[in-house]
């Protein structure tokens, strides 16, 4: 059980470390205590909606904020971002297929994984179709998967040569996964959100560590674990 004046943050899993490290240093600080749900997006949403309740949210893209403010759950005034993920092809480590560029996810043979929820909803078409691969590479997708960590297992789990992902997930799982970058016209970016719930009875408490997750000591945190924080620019380099 919280105790008053502590914050209850609701937040999707591969958005989740980050912002439990800001919470660490947040509570050495001031004092808070933290209560985490960690989980897909869409269930945080409906539980929230369910059980009215909950102080903070974040997840990985826009699109959920954009859902959480028409359903009224959020104070879109508070809607900030806490840094950008771009996409990638990861791969197991070692890259044992040789995987240099996304042309090769288009090769007889290759087994694609992609997320059909959360935050890397369409990414795999937005990043296919901008290199004109839309048709070859969806005949390689073996494996669908709901979610960022579902669709990491894929590759843990060696059901895949490749998914479609974010830059960050090798910080998350060093031990299994490596990048092949994609080139700066091919990626997409999404800003990662957070904002305060609606029946948050602990606002001021909750803008005040939005404040500091958004602060130069709370970005240093997010681009440990590979966030970015430069303007997605077409002059951004890797």
């Amino acid at each position: 059980m919280l105790n008053k004046g502590g914050l209850h943050v609701y937040s999707s899993g591969a958005v989740a470390p980050p912002i439990k490290k800001c919470a660490e240093e947040f509570t050495a600080k001031h004092g808070t205590d933290f209560e985490f749900t960690v989980g897909k997006a869409e269930k945080l949403i409906s539980e929230i909606t369910e059980l009215k309740q909950g102080d903070i949210l974040t997840c990985g893209a826009e699109f959920i904020f954009d859902e959480a403010q028409v359903k009224g759950l959020i104070f879109g005034e508070t809607r900030r971002s806490v840094g950008y993920r771009r996409s990638a092809i990861l791969v197991p480590k070692g890259n044992p297929k040789g995987i240099e560029s996304i042309f090769d996810l288009a090769n007889k043979g290759m087994r694609v994984g992609i997320s059909i929820g959360g935050c890397l909803l369409g990414v795999w078409d937005e990043v296919s179709s901008k290199a004109g691969l839309t048709d070859k590479i969806r005949k390689n997708i073996t494996d669908f998967a709901d979610g960022c960590g579902a669709v990491a297992a894929l590759i843990n789990q060696k059901k895949v040569d490749a998914i479609f992902g974010w830059n960050a997930f090798q910080k998350l799982w060093p031990a299994t996964i490596e990048v092949v970058d994609l080139p700066r016209e091919l990626q997409v970016f999404r800003s990662t959100g957070i904002a305060v719930i609606q029946f948050s009875k602990q606002k001021k408490t909750a803008t005040q560590f939005i404040e500091y997750t958004t602060s130069e000591k709370g970005k240093k945190i997010y681009k440990s674990y590979g966030w970015i924080h430069t303007s997605p620019e077409p002059s951004y380099v890797l």
